[in-house]
């Protein structure tokens, strides 16, 4: 057992040694991934990305292929053509009510009318309100606004019941460009001025339905679908869920989602539903089949009247950027319809883990690949390539009424990459090895420079220099009493006081020495701290701290060597010292006998 034992523990550490490599690299590349994955989740709740994964959406809007015209829809379009011919602006009540009246034969299963009627326009008023109020087929509108007293929105035409009216209100992006719409919503209070006249759309105390989703529903009764509300306050439509659009779907950040917004499906840029002018209906130039059973939108489409919106389409066009209101309100009406009857998806977007598993997958792809390749060339055609795939998979989700974040992956790709190669090259250039060996001088400079003032304390505290300041003073009482004692014997006396003194002046000189050696060590210290944070102390930490390290530790030798002899020469000292004065004592006791 013991002989296999050494077999696994020998080939697991051959396994490790061999792996060694590619699991320290490995280790780089997901701290890189992780790293740079956090940062863009940072970067995308601050809505850093939002533009820019909004202007990829609407390229891929671009990038898609228009679907065929909606045949369930007809668009009545007031042209500028028409306004002209009718020599009218606007439209009078009486040319409205006559369109009605002809389409009305014609057997439509819906009107819209996005026309405000709000206020009398020419003749044919009372006309006009007898046509609302008896087709039950006309749904009319209103406009919200913002609900300020200088803006407290329009009223429906008179006649209309207020089932069959819905706001035309949309909200609309950063830069005016249309993405979403409201399905319901509950108009703003009106602050301030209480004289505002109240009307549907400015009385909060109600929920309201938009234009298109009235008309939307008033077509879906003819197949016996109705709506429902779930208990989580969503829409269904039979079978189907208009799944509400949340603050952070896709690539939008806190967006505003008041009400009940989807994001809307755009079926074509050029034309959602086949088209007509007013001046055809009113000369019997329509195909009644364009009609009968169908839904009619009538509108202004004329850029003379402010009812256009840029879309995603109106990115890099010249001329032709805005999309008529009633275009818009077909392109919602025609996605509701085709959610319901055809099973054309609503827009899908992935959870948040999902999203974030997404971008640290691209980022992982984008450090493995800068690792394993050298060449410049071949990493930059690698990385493009890759960065075409990312694209790719993300337009091809889209295909399927995905929205998934494009930017962001894109980006983590990139700067994980980046960061791999910048390291390499970093390391490989040996700045990483010296700034780390400066480093490490450093601290070892300040240890060693601890260790020695801690050396030198020792030492001035020690017993063997407060023997010393003893002993002096000792040898200075001894001095002066011998002198006293014994003048016959001033010359032998002055020479051992003289050698005492030199002892003396030596011990005072070697403790002034480390006095001084202890001070030039603070100094040294200071000049290598200063050194350090200089570019040039970078570069001579080498020669510098190894010549500085050494000198003081050969310093401190000398002194301690020093210090022991003059251990030894004190104890010399010392002993003759009391055989002469005991020879001079000897001496006095002798001469007293004589006398």
């Amino acid at each position: 057992m013991s002989k296999i034992s050494k077999k696994i523990r020998s080939a697991a550490a051959q396994l490790s040694q061999m792996y060694k490599p590619s699991l320290a690299l490995a280790k780089s590349v997901l701290i890189a991934s992780a790293a740079v994955t956090l940062s863009l989740m940072g970067a995308r709740l601050l809505g850093i990305l939002e533009p820019v994964e909004l202007s990829a959406y609407d390229q891929m809007v671009r990038w898609r292929p228009d679907e065929q015209p909606d045949s369930r829809l007809l668009v009545v379009g007031i042209t500028e053509a028409d306004i002209q011919k009718l020599k009218q602006w606007p439209i009078s009540d009486r040319k409205i009510a006559e369109i009605l009246q002809k389409l009305e034969k014609m057997q439509p299963a819906v009107i819209g009318l996005d026309v405000l009627r709000d206020v009398p326009l020419g003749d044919g008023r009372e006309e006009l309100t007898k046509i609302l109020q008896k087709s039950d087929r006309i749904i009319g509108v209103c406009l919200v606004t913002d609900g300020s007293p200088d803006n407290p929105g329009s009223p429906p035409a008179p006649g209309l019941p207020e089932n069959r009216v819905g706001f035309a209100d949309f909200g609309v992006d950063a830069g005016g460009i249309l993405r979403k719409a409201l399905l319901f919503m509950k108009p703003p209070t009106i602050e301030g001025n209480s004289s505002v006249q109240k009307h549907l759309c400015n009385d909060n105390s109600q929920v309201l339905a938009s234009f298109n989703l009235h008309i939307a529903l008033r077509y879906l009764q003819g197949e016996k679908i109705y709506p429902q509300l779930a208990p989580d306050q969503s829409l269904w439509l039979g079978k189907t869920q208009l799944k509400q659009l949340a603050s952070n779907d896709g690539g939008y950040t806190h967006t505003d989602v008041r009400g009940y917004q989807i994001l809307i499906n755009y079926r074509s840029r050029r034309q959602v539903a086949n088209q007509v002018r007013i001046t055809d209906v009113l000369e019997g130039k329509v195909d009644p089949n364009l009609v009968k059973d169908k839904i009619v939108l009538i509108g202004y489409t004329t850029e003379s009247v402010k009812d256009f919106f840029y879309t995603p389409y109106s990115g890099r066009k010249q001329s032709n950027q805005f999309m008529p209101g009633i275009v818009a309100h077909a392109q919602v009406v025609s996605q509701i319809l085709s959610t319901v009857l055809d099973n054309r998806p609503m827009f899908w977007f992935w959870p948040e883990w999902a999203e974030i598993l997404w971008i640290s997958a691209w980022s992982i792809v984008g450090g493995t690949v800068a690792s394993r390749m050298a060449h410049p060339a071949q990493l930059a055609l690698t990385f493009a390539a890759m960065l075409c795939g990312c694209c790719a998979i993300g337009f091809g989700i889209f295909l399927l009424g995905g929205w998934v974040p494009v930017a962001a992956p894109a980006l983590a790709l990139i700067l994980t990459g980046g960061s791999i190669i910048s390291a390499e090259r970093f390391n490989k250039a040996g700045y990483a090895k010296a700034i780390s060996d400066r480093v490490k001088q450093v601290f070892k400079i300040e240890i060693d420079q601890a260790k020695k003032e801690q050396q030198v304390a020792e030492i001035t505290e020690s017993d063997f220099f407060k023997e010393l300041q003893q002993k002096k003073d000792k040898l200075r009482i001894s001095k002066k009493e011998t002198s006293e004692k014994a003048p016959s014997d001033s010359q032998e006396i002055t020479a051992d006081a003289a050698e005492l003194a030199k002892a003396e002046s030596q011990t005072d000189d070697y403790l002034a020495q480390l006095q001084e050696k202890a001070k030039q060590q603070k100094q040294r210290a200071a000049v290598s701290e200063s050194e350090s944070s200089s570019p040039t102390g970078a570069i001579d930490a080498g020669g510098g701290a190894s010549s500085a390290e050494t000198k003081p530790d050969d310093e401190f030798s000398d002194l301690q060597a020093k210090a022991k002899q003059m251990r030894q020469r004190r104890g010399a000292q010392k002993s003759i010292k009391d055989e002469k004065i005991d020879s001079l004592t000897d001496k006095e006791d002798l001469g007293g006998k004589e006398e």
